[in-house]
């Protein structure tokens, strides 16, 4: 049997005071932590938001946080699931990136149908008892390989789950309840 994906899950987000966190979690197919990795939080100066303008958060949620998790994590992600639309051109992503958002359609056909392909998006079947997927890429050469992981992975885990533990393990890091 072939290697099955191990997903990574990335959460980025701009807490109080404008902060940004990050954490990043890789996973085994079943959705079993791997590596997991977080930043502490990163808050601009006043130079800088004078400086950056209207690109510092996409600045520092694309190139400082998630740049810094993806350096730092031992465990390679073959597929990376992001769940904000702004995080899909990841500078330096080692594999391909993707946001995937449940939905609550009938089923579309068998596991692996995909409809209303538009280059970067897609519906998808990944499992065969389940609602498709929507999937986003930000760009068409990631589609497949990204569909095939999906459909790997749909059969062992909820592939969305994951992520909300991310930020569950955030707030418990910024609430200081580590115990």
């Amino acid at each position: 049997m072939a290697d099955l994906p191990k997903p990574g899950y990335l959460v980025v987000e701009i807490r109080e005071e404008g902060a940004c966190v990050g954490g990043l979690m890789v996973t085994d197919e079943n959705g079993l932590p791997l590596d997991f990795r977080f930043t502490d939080p990163i808050t601009p100066t006043r130079l800088q938001r004078a400086l950056y303008g209207g690109a510092l958060e996409r600045y520092l949620r694309a190139d400082v946080v998630a740049g810094t998790l993806l350096s730092s994590i031992e465990a390679k992600p073959t597929v990376i699931f992001v769940d904000e639309d702004d995080l899909l051109r990841l500078p330096d992503a080692p594999c391909p990136v993707a946001s995937v958002d449940t939905t609550q359609l009938p089923p579309i056909g068998p596991v692996g149908t995909s409809k209303g392909e538009r280059g970067t998006h897609a519906l998808l079947q990944i499992n065969d008892h389940g609602a498709p997927v929507r999937v986003k890429v930000a760009d068409e050469a990631s589609i497949g390989p990204v569909s095939d992981a999906l459909v790997a992975l749909g059969g062992f885990m909820d592939v969305s789950e994951p992520a909300d533990r991310v930020r569950d393990a955030l707030n418990l890091i910024a609430s200081g309840e580590l115990s």
